[in-house]
């Protein structure tokens, strides 16, 4: 395989005092209404936390949250903050939205929510570091309502848990649909909630990505996961997020309203904004060249994205959409001779495209790689990555694993890769667990240690 500058494999990540009266009280206190909690960041990473539940009555509720663990204590906790807003009966649910601010970064937060029938369960979440610090994060998208692929979602679901990045980067498509049935939210979002939280109660940070499954309300992310959106139409779901000082930078695109016009300029001005920064990551549903045929060409965004990301060295693209895996190498966008559908590639100074979906559902066949596919596959799979900052002589880096999480056989019984997966702790986050399957494609190392290495560009070109 030809050595470039950005990729290649590489083999390597008491309280004593009235004790039974506390006990019976913290006992008649655990029947709270509050469920299905997501975290989400739609501000600064460093500073800030954004916490969503349901509650049923919809009545006022408080989170009480410190870097200390009071457990059950709601009283104890330094600080609260009662529901900042509530969006009432939408899909059959009372949303209540929070968002901490002032938060410490790189900090462990602990956190309960006090309502008028109790107190929730104690959780807890981590801030980004507001400096280059190692760090890891899962992506992946497309998710389904029923059958086996909601069984392969849930398998999804619970390897985040296992895994437990800083936050996890989600491509679009959460239910069956077209993203207006209120019971199939309600099944996604309980999944969510009680899969992906660790067993010691971590809550993982969810980053929303707009797909084709929410176009029946296209405001649907400001709903439930109140993300940002732009020029006051909560539609136009596209925004980004910075994480370790200047190391990272995630793009969100809307690959479901126009790609041109007023989403083109916001990107041009974020692209130029963030230029400088050691790594540039865009994620956006619909993929520029499926790898499946049964997927159409998107040259609409093609057009209105592809030269942006190669002006300001875009170093990784996620894409979804096609429920199936690949990878290709770096590539520029180019109309010579040994270009191939618009791209040519160029391991120096070109774009990497993951994808394509299939976190949950039914994968489809990896039946139309290119010239520049490093490997694809057609498996339910996310992608785990670890970013490294520069360390000594040693550059910045991105590993890129494709965990396995479920396979179809010829039958087409689905045989799942995560129960026996060994749960990482706050102390290895960078440990390749034990029994996990990594997609090894073209190479046959034996290693489980294969993951895919981009160098920090840093620059624009």
């Amino acid at each position: 395989m030809k050595k470039g500058k950005y990729f290649v494999p590489v083999l390597p990540i008491i309280l004593l005092a009235s004790g039974f009266l506390l006990s019976c009280h913290q006992v008649s206190e655990r029947n709270t209404v509050a469920d299905k909690f997501r975290l989400v960041w739609n501000d600064d990473p460093t500073s800030t936390m954004t916490i969503i539940w349901n509650q049923s009555p919809g009545e006022v509720a408080t989170v009480y949250y410190d870097k200390k663990d009071h457990g059950l204590q709601y009283w104890k906790y330094a600080n609260k903050k009662t529901t900042d807003r509530k969006l009432l009966n939408f899909y059959k649910m009372n949303t209540c939205y929070t968002k901490l601010t002032n938060l410490e970064p790189d900090k462990t937060y602990y956190f309960v929510v006090k309502d008028s029938a109790g107190v929730s369960e104690r959780f807890y979440f981590r801030t980004a570091s507001d400096k280059p610090e190692p760090f890891t994060f899962i992506a992946g998208g497309d998710t389904k309502s029923s059958g086996t692929a909601l069984a392969a979602g849930r398998a999804s679901n619970k390897m985040v848990a296992k895994l437990r990045p800083l936050f996890v980067l989600f491509d679009g498509d959460f239910t069956s649909g077209n993203g207006t049935n209120p019971a199939r939210w309600h099944q996604w979002l309980s999944d969510w909630d009680s899969l992906t939280t660790t067993a010691d109660g971590r809550k993982i940070p969810i980053i929303t990505v707009q797909g084709n499954h929410e176009n029946g309300d296209k405001t649907l992310l400001t709903k439930i996961f109140d993300v940002p959106f732009q020029q006051g139409d909560s539609s136009n779901v596209y925004y980004s997020l910075s994480f370790g000082g200047r190391l990272f930078h995630i793009i969100v695109l809307n690959s479901m309203v126009d790609p041109g016009g007023e989403q083109r300029k916001w990107l041009q001005a974020d692209l130029a904004a963030y230029k400088d920064f050691t790594f540039k990551m865009a994620a956006y549903h619909k993929p520029f060249r499926p790898h499946t045929r049964h997927k159409r060409e998107n040259d609409d965004e093609v057009e209105q994205w592809a030269g942006l990301f190669y002006r300001y060295g875009l170093d990784l693209s996620l894409e979804a959409d096609s429920h199936m895996h690949k990878i290709t190498y770096p590539v520029k966008p180019s109309t010579g001779k040994d270009s191939y559908e618009g791209f040519v590639r160029d391991d120096e100074k070109g774009t990497m495209f993951i994808g394509e979906g299939s976190w949950g559902a039914h994968p489809r066949a990896n039946d139309d790689d290119k010239p520049w596919t490093y490997q694809s596959g057609s498996f339910n799979q996310i992608k785990w990555i670890h970013v490294l900052p520069k360390e000594g002589k040693k550059p910045a880096g991105m590993e890129i694993f494709t965990v396995i999480t479920c396979r179809y056989d010829k039958e087409d019984k689905p045989h799942f890769y995560v129960d026996g997966v060994e749960n990482l702790t706050e102390e290895n986050l960078f440990h390749i667990p034990d029994n996990i399957h990594l997609f090894m494609g073209k190479d046959s190392l034996k290693s489980v240690k294969n993951p895919f290495y981009l160098n920090g560009q840093n620059s624009s070109r």
